[in-house]
């Protein structure tokens, strides 16, 4: 995982050309790169939190450009960047691939480099993009052409916004802050900024949007057979997402998963068991971090221990500690008092821009502190130590209710309007929840992946599971109890993490909505 600032200044004289590396533990505070523009300069610390491994600055003089660049290494060799692929291409890259090809290569970047080296006549770098399987975000200049391509995978699960200034600079970032006249790059768009005209065109779908099928079952006669393929390609999902960290992550850090208690996350958290069983572990047993994020609300008087998110993550943690008993399962309880609230409200406002609704902080700041991760483990005995989150990477469970209906909203809705409100709402993640959960998550240094959001379980569960499989989650339900043993949980009703976490309507003020924008 990596943080991407890119600047093109073609009114502005650079100095030299640069390359300029930073330490790990650099504190971008208080450094800034001498002769940048005030905006480049803003926004690099936001930059570097992405990447804590490493950082570096590369300036071009000829392109008229700036890279700032921050790794997080998860797979091997590490690898700096930007990457200068043989003076043609520069590039840089955000997330992770799964790509089969890969097994040969053992990190992405250095695989999407070797693309653009062997590109033959008659393809370019959307082919490239085209052919990625992942969950990412990237900037490619060629230089041959004198376009610079970026923009984010399929769904778009990685965060990345760019401006195009009235004297024609363009910036590129992952994150910015509070920094106006940027805008969200959309899910699955190529964008071209051609430095000869000076225009941003050229914008190219990876692919068609998702629709729905309308499909029904009337006598459920497939579930069985469908639930078993879902739970397959959940399966393989999981795999090819535990199984790309680097094997000394594995042994040496925890797995972590962003956990409510509720199915989503149950399901992925039996799944991550079901894989870290399958390998040897020559350090012991493999550890997972079930992160569970409470609030103290003065509204409701609650606090974080009295939660319902808090009371069911408890509940389903002992149901999975038990089903695994070869895994160490650690039930991190990440207490927020509400001074602590107050502290950091105005930061996860600024990084969540721009987004700016109650709803979308009292979501964006449970992700937040779960994802930084300072908490709790019980003991035996009923007491509690301090703990700090030791996992880099998260995984996530969003993407369920889009897919199969978990939303209380879809209970009561006719069939053919599910299928218009799922199409929606798979087609939007990107806007909706994507781009702001990204922006805040890994500002802490970590990376969060989606394996309800693979290429395969989407394709899977629009086009071949029936509308009537996903009235109340039932499909999902399916899984959890047919082949994961979770019947218990999977009983559960859908409560969202802003609710359950009592992260909603911290204050007295109850005629709040979460659409109100925020003062």
């Amino acid at each position: 995982m990596c943080g991407i600032l890119l600047h093109y200044c073609p009114h502005k004289q650079l100095s030299e050309d640069e390359l300029t590396e930073f330490p790990e533990g650099t504190d971008f505070g208080k450094t800034t790169c001498v002769n940048e523009s005030s905006i480049f300069n803003r926004i690099i610390p936001y930059i570097a939190a992405r990447g804590p491994n490493y950082s570096s600055l590369r300036v071009i003089k000829a392109h008229q450009t700036r890279w700032f660049s921050s790794v997080l290494s998860l797979r091997r060799p590490f690898t700096k960047q930007s990457i200068n692929v043989d003076d043609r291409y520069h590039l840089q890259f955000n997330g992770e691939l799964y790509n089969k090809e890969i097994s040969d290569w053992d990190n992405d970047s250095l695989y999407i480099a070797s693309l653009l080296r062997n590109l033959e006549d008659g393809r370019n770098v959307v082919d490239v993009i085209r052919s990625l399987e992942g969950e990412y975000a990237y900037t490619v200049y060629d230089v041959k052409s004198s376009i610079f391509y970026f923009g984010r995978d399929p769904i778009g699960k990685r965060s990345l916004s760019y401006s195009v200034t009235l004297n024609n600079e363009l910036y590129v970032a992952s994150v910015t802050g509070a920094v106006e006249g940027f805008q969200d790059c959309i899910g699955g768009v190529v964008y071209g900024f051609d430095t000869r005209t000076k225009l941003l065109n050229g914008k190219q779908r990876l692919r068609p949007p998702y629709e729905v099928t309308s499909r029904i079952d009337p006598e459920f006669e497939s579930l069985s057979k469908i639930s078993k393929n879902l739970y397959d390609v959940l399966h393989d999902s999981v795999k090819k997402r535990v199984e790309s960290i680097h094997p000394a992550h594995i042994e040496n850090s925890p797995i972590a998963i962003l956990f409510s208690g509720g199915i989503d996350c149950s399901v992925i958290a039996a799944l991550v068991c079901e894989v870290l069983l399958e390998h040897h572990y020559e350090c012991g047993k493999p550890t997972i971090e079930l992160l569970n994020v409470s609030f103290e609300n003065p509204r409701t008087g609650l606090l974080p221990s009295g939660t319902p998110d808090r009371k069911l993550s408890i509940s389903s943690a002992k149901i999975i500690q038990n089903l695994y008993p070869q895994i160490d399962i650690r039930l991190v309880e990440v207490d927020v008092p509400y001074e602590k609230y107050l502290k950091w409200r105005p930061y996860v406002i600024d990084l969540m821009y721009a987004k700016q609704t109650e709803m979308d902080l009292s979501i964006a700041i449970a992700f937040f502190f779960a994802s930084r991760g300072e908490g709790f483990l019980k003991l035996p005995h009923g007491e509690r130590k301090s703990y700090q989150r030791q996992g880099v990477v998260l995984l996530s469970g969003l993407g369920a209710d889009e897919l199969y209906g978990g939303y209380h909203k879809f209970a009561n809705k006719a069939h053919h309007e599910l299928v218009k409100e799922l199409t929606r709402q798979i087609n939007n993640i990107y806007e909706r929840n994507l781009n702001r959960d990204d922006k805040v998550i890994a500002h802490n240094g970590v990376e969060v992946r989606y394996p309800f959001l693979d290429e395969y379980v989407i394709n899977l569960s629009t086009l071949e599971i029936p509308i009537n499989y996903k009235v109340n989650k039932l499909i999902l339900r399916k899984v959890a109890s047919l082949f994961l043993k979770l019947d218990e949980i999977a009983e559960e009703p859908k409560r969202a993490i802003q609710f359950g976490a009592k992260s909603a309507k911290m204050t007295k003020d109850g005629n709040k909505h979460g659409t109100d924008l925020l003062k």
